[in-house]
């Protein structure tokens, strides 16, 4: 794979568990719950990215104790990195779950 190409992603929605399982990104979170090795719980939240220009989503927990640094590593090993809006919102997100 070369270095130099750079995926971006965005941030689409951030729902609870229970709306995406009722969506067409069903899978996404089963399959990142999988690799969390995580029970899904309805009330529990995910950030779903897509990748610009794929057809490919990343999904992510969220909640309080959330580090978006440790997300933008997981993005880095698949050498994507999150745009600059998606990451203030999500950064402004997660500030208010902690209030």
């Amino acid at each position: 794979m070369n270095k130099d190409v750079e995926f971006v992603a965005t941030l689409i929605s951030i729902l609870t568990v229970k709306e995406a399982l009722n969506s067409e990104m069903e899978n996404f979170v089963k399959v990142r719950a999988a690799i969390e090795n995580r029970e899904l719980k309805d009330n529990d939240k995910v950030a779903i990215f897509n990748i610009n220009s794929t057809t490919s989503y990343q999904v992510f927990f969220i909640d309080k104790d959330t580090d978006i640094e440790k997300l933008k590593e997981e993005f880095k090993k698949m050498s994507v990195r999150i745009n600059y809006d998606s990451e203030q919102v999500l950064k402004r997100y997660i500030e208010r779950l902690r209030k």
